[in-house]
């Protein structure tokens, strides 16, 4: 089998690391809040333009301000604080704002042993991470997201803001589930001035870069029209370095999303902060930079209602911020599920069905390392029957080489001849140079299957596998080098070390020089692209890897010389 193939299946995982597609969307539809006799206006000749909550920036600004605060030294004014317990959580909201500013986890801890904090406002901060933000600046009266807000009821599960100016009242409204990670705000706008207003009801959330594995791949996100646009909040408004090489400039608001919004939020590979407007249909949205490369926020707003003087509207969206539960995310519907990261939608069933099984053996053995294993061989055990085919064309390819480097040597000048030659060689041997090809190529859907099951399984995090090795969803450390910081890491040394040994012992039909090349570029690329990668997933590739080494060994010891007959039988398996 030609090596460049084993190439592009490596350049092909690389690439599958970092894309991902979501499965078909199932939303469940929820009914709209909208009190009195206010009509939204049709979309049709309607300016859909997002709100101009924030002063245009250039695109080629090469680091937007902060664009939160009024003025760029005033003092944040601080609010009072008010907090809700929940059994699965607790939530810290801020009446400067009205926002929530903290959301912890009861019962999902950091590797510290403190709990899990997904939202963490400092209120003096001038970007942070606020959730349900909502500005208001069409209804002339200030920012009501850094404005303070007066509280009007406070329960154990209930707390209601108000605010109130030149005749138009604003109220909010959270009221916090127990049994669930879920929440609801109703937004309601009463007009008693003496003018008309055009409510756009913008609720923004807003995150900044956070340390830690459970932060890691953090990132804006949206579900629009059943896929899912995010941007990493590391590299919000970035050009990148690719983008920088070919005259792209960063940016400080990305396009408008119009129409079809299920949710916005952020998202872990795994937790969720997920807001749900009552329309979808008619919600749009945008992910705006707050600070580039370190803080943004994702703005939900719809078209402008005309409010006249003695009317109301409201509106109310339905939240989750939590780890991402399938049980959970499928009853709280808006799609949700589709943040979970199951690879394209003709690798999502295989994704759930290794789910399935990962989950299957960790009930029989309570050790997700051992899980990994049983599924690794199982895994082999399926594709046994191909892998043999496919090493047994390599093996017969390789003991062709003689007389392929004597027919090079022959036809060295004439690349046509040695070409005509080879053919002629492979039919003589009933032979089929891509033998080796196919059954590969089968076995690669399995192979993204398996890694997007391991790579976002929720159970998997902080699950513990022997010694050094306490976190199957982050990479393992055996200690930091001193004086420079680079973490050793055993399983993708070990795993390099086997990629190493198993270009030894298979059969190689490039040229020495090509061969050297491969020995030598293949197991350090895949070392240092696996040397980030959570040591599940490394575990997995190491050990299919060593039980590829033996089952070539195997095959290398059971094929004796080729006969003719041999060969010809041979030909017939491999057609």
């Amino acid at each position: 089998m030609d090596r460049n193939l084993l190439l592009a299946f490596a350049l092909s995982f690389l690439v599958l690391s970092t894309w991902s597609m979501v499965q078909q969307k199932n939303r469940a539809a929820t009914p709209s809040e909208v009190a009195g006799e206010i009509q939204e206006q049709p979309r049709e000749g309607v300016d859909v333009s997002p709100p101009q909550r924030f002063p245009e920036l250039p695109e080629a600004s090469p680091a937007a301000p902060p664009l939160r605060a009024s003025a760029a030294d005033a003092e944040p004014v601080r609010g009072r604080e008010i907090s809700v317990d929940r059994p699965l959580y607790r939530v810290d909201l801020d009446s400067r704002g009205g926002v929530i500013r903290r959301w912890e986890l009861k019962r999902y801890v950091d590797r510290r042993g403190d709990p899990v904090v997904l939202v963490d406002f400092d209120p003096s901060s001038r970007v942070g991470g606020a959730v349900a933000g909502t500005p208001l600046l069409e209804l002339e009266l200030g920012d009501l997201s850094s404005t303070i807000w007066g509280i009007e009821r406070e329960e154990h599960d209930l707390v209601a803001f108000g605010f109130e100016k030149e005749g138009v009242r604003v109220l909010k409204t959270y009221r916090f589930e127990a049994d669930t990670y879920a929440f609801r705000m109703l937004l309601e706008i009463e007009n008693a001035s003496k003018r008309d207003i055009e409510p756009r009801f913008l609720v923004d959330w807003a995150a900044e870069v956070r340390e830690g594995n459970d932060f890691r791949e953090q990132a804006l996100a949206v579900l629009h029209d059943g896929s899912i646009e995010s941007r990493p909040v590391a590299g919000l408004g970035s050009a990148g370095f690719f983008g920088a090489m070919f005259g792209k400039k960063p940016v400080s608001v990305y396009e408008p999303l119009l129409g079809e919004i299920d949710w916005v939020g952020f998202k872990t590979p795994y937790f969720l902060g997920a807001l749900i407007p009552d329309t979808p249909e008619r919600a749009s949205a945008r992910i705006i930079v707050l600070e580039q490369s370190r803080a943004g926020a994702v703005e939900l707003f719809f078209d402008p209602v005309r409010l006249p003087p003695g009317q109301s509207v409201a509106r109310e969206f339905r939240g989750y911020i939590g780890p991402k539960e399938p049980e959970r995310l499928e009853a709280m519907g808006g799609d949700l599920r589709a943040a979970i990261d199951s690879g394209w939608a003709w690798v999502a069933p295989l994704t759930r069905m290794f789910s399935w099984l990962l989950h299957a053996l960790h009930a029989i053995v309570p050790n997700y390392g051992v899980a990994i294993i049983i599924l690794t061989l199982l895994v082999r055990l399926v594709t046994a029957p191909l892998t043999l085919k496919q090493m047994r064309s390599m093996e017969r390819m390789r003991r062709l080489q003689p007389k392929m480097k004597q027919i090079q040597a022959e036809f060295a000048e004439d690349r046509q001849k040695q070409s005509e030659a080879m053919m002629r060689l492979y039919k003589q041997e009933k032979v089929n140079p891509l033998g080796g090809c196919f059954p590969m190529l089968l076995q690669f859907p399995v192979f993204i299957g398996l890694y997007y099951a391991l790579r976002s399984s929720i159970e998997l995090r902080q699950a513990p596998f022997v010694s050094w090795i306490d976190d199957l969803s982050a990479p393992d450390e055996l200690f930091m080098l001193p004086g420079i910081g680079i973490p050793v890491r055993v399983l993708p040394l070990i795993m390099g070390a086997t990629m190493v040994l198993q270009q030894k012992i298979t059969p190689m039909q490039a040229d020495p020089a090509q061969a050297r090349m491969m020995m030598t570029i293949m197991p350090i690329m895949m070392t240092v692209l696996f040397y980030q990668f959570p040591s599940g997933l490394v575990l997995y590739w190491m050990l299919s890897n060593v039980l590829a080494i033996g089952h070539q060994l195997w095959i290398g010891r059971k094929m004796q010389p080729v006969t003719a007959t041999q060969s010809k039988q041979a030909g017939k398996e491999d057609a």
